[in-house]
């Protein structure tokens, strides 16, 4: 069978016109390999039966953290942030109170990277610490109180690529079975507290490998 030059033209624009769109369909829109950094803010809740003067009349606050991830593969990814929360000292008759939490882990993200919305979980272990300047005591003098100690850390979140290589990142996380140790105007004590808190960030992702 012979076909025309017309014809082998248009089969020739069909095909390219097919392809053309079936690139532009399946183009990349998202990756989660290689280096990010981030910078989020956040709001944080705490509780303690231990504390438990502190955690209801102070048990909020806002704060800041930053992120540094290494993308192993588009599933698997490892992590290190930093998280620094300030609450409110004056409902506590203190100087100063706040919360840090230094937290390495692993995340798993979900969806292909023609997707541009990108759900995903994370597990980590978190550095607590909490510290609290000149609060006011029961007998009316004032002490210092700091106290630190690791907990589990899970979270889970959706990070939205704006465009290559930026992203959005909204998340939540708690940190949980934390049994902090007790130091009080600078000395360690025998007690351990029971710890708790939970996060929700939003923050801004830069992708490096896609520059």
């Amino acid at each position: 069978m012979r076909y025309s030059p017309f014809t082998i033209l248009i089969i020739g624009a069909t095909l390219l016109l097919s392809t053309s769109v079936l690139a532009q369909t399946i183009r990349q829109r998202s990756t989660t390999e290689g280096f990010n950094l981030s910078l989020q803010g956040h709001y944080m809740n705490w509780s303690s039966d231990y504390f438990q003067f502190l955690d209801e009349r102070s048990g909020n606050g806002i704060g800041f953290g930053g992120r540094a991830g290494f993308g192993l593969t588009q599933r698997y990814e490892v992590f290190l942030q930093y998280n620094y929360t300030s609450l409110n000292a004056s409902n506590i008759a203190a100087q100063s109170f706040h919360f840090s939490h230094l937290t390495p882990g692993i995340r798993f993200n979900f969806s292909p990277t023609t997707r541009a919305l990108r759900p995903y979980a994370e597990v980590g272990y978190a550095y607590q610490t909490g510290k609290v300047d000149q609060v006011l005591n029961q007998n009316g003098g004032r002490d210092n109180l700091l106290f630190k100690g690791g907990a589990a850390h899970i979270g889970a979140g959706l990070t939205y690529f704006v465009s290559l290589p930026i992203a959005i990142t909204l998340g939540g996380s708690v940190q949980v079975a934390g049994k902090p140790t007790v130091q009080l105007n600078g000395r360690d004590t025998s007690d351990q507290a029971d710890l708790s808190a939970y996060r929700i960030s939003l923050g801004i992702v830069l992708y490096l490998s896609e520059l």
